[in-house]
């Protein structure tokens, strides 16, 4: 009996997979997690740099957070035109990887989260990176990233077909990240309330923006938990203008709801906002 226990013992351990280990990644912002961990699955912890309730803009790199930067197995980033406060201190670390290297601060609109085309390039670069680290699970990853993608393209479809009526309808932002979901979804009337990197807005710019939501040019305001929300309070004081909840950052969005459970609700914000009810 003792010698059919040892056999057995031995049996279990030869069996237990090379990947059991999980790897240990670190991401900077909350909606690159989501997608990390949605193709990463169970071969890996997708820890978070920053907390979603601050802007990338905003944030400050402790020595505390370089420490768990350099015990991580791979550090995932966009680059130094979103997370410009890495650009320097992340040299030191061989394993961070930046999804867009020679993006620079001002050129683009860093927001890469929410353009389609930019999802699906992320996906495949996600996969083929743990591929690289994990040989034996590379099915896996690339499936995963698949299935994500897949899911993607059809919820991209059907919302592009409900925002087609509202292509000229006029919206307010707080901050102007969100050019990349407009041009997707063909959608011209977004104002902004402050510049670029929560830059305040001007007496005359508030004072214009005041006068179009009194006459009712205004479909919506978007209100983001990033940003202070006094001005927007200031500027929406008596009037019937709907305020809608619009995270860019995915803070309410759980890695069990995943990339696609933050992307439907950025979606159906912007729905809820500009389509009618039928």
């Amino acid at each position: 009996m003792r010698r059919c226990w040892l056999i057995l013992l031995c049996f279990c351990c030869i069996s237990v997979p090379a990947y059991a280990s999980s790897l240990q990644l670190i991401t900077t912002v909350k909606p690159l997690q989501l997608l990390v961990a949605d193709i990463a699955g169970d071969a890996a912890e997708v820890a978070l740099l920053q907390s979603a309730a601050t802007s990338p803009h905003d944030f400050q790199l402790r020595s505390s957070d370089l420490g768990r930067l350099a015990k991580a197995d791979m550090v995932l980033w966009f680059g130094p035109a979103l997370e410009h406060y890495l650009s320097k201190p992340i040299r030191r670390f061989d394993h961070a990887v930046a999804l867009y290297p020679d993006d620079q601060p001002g050129d683009v609109d860093a927001h890469y989260w929410l353009d389609v085309e930019q999802i699906h390039y992320m996906a495949r670069r996600i996969a083929k990176l743990l591929s690289d680290r994990v040989p034996s699970r590379s099915a896996y990853f690339h499936a995963n990233a698949a299935r994500l993608t897949s899911a993607l393209r059809l919820y991209d479809k059907s919302l592009a077909s409900r925002l087609q009526r509202a292509s000229d309808q006029r919206y307010l932002f707080l901050h102007d990240g969100f050019s990349r979901f407009e041009a997707r979804y063909d959608l011209r009337g977004g104002l902004v309330l402050s510049g670029g990197e929560g830059r305040m807005a001007g007496a005359r710019h508030l004072a214009e923006l005041r006068e179009q939501l009194q006459a009712g040019e205004i479909q919506c305001v978007f209100r983001e938990p990033q940003y202070p929300a006094a001005m927007l309070r200031v500027l929406t004081q008596g009037l019937d203008v709907p305020v809608v909840e619009l995270d860019p950052m995915a803070g309410e969005t759980t890695t069990a709801g995943g990339f696609m459970g933050f992307y439907r609700q950025l979606g159906e914000a912007f729905a809820s906002c500009l389509v009618a009810s039928p």
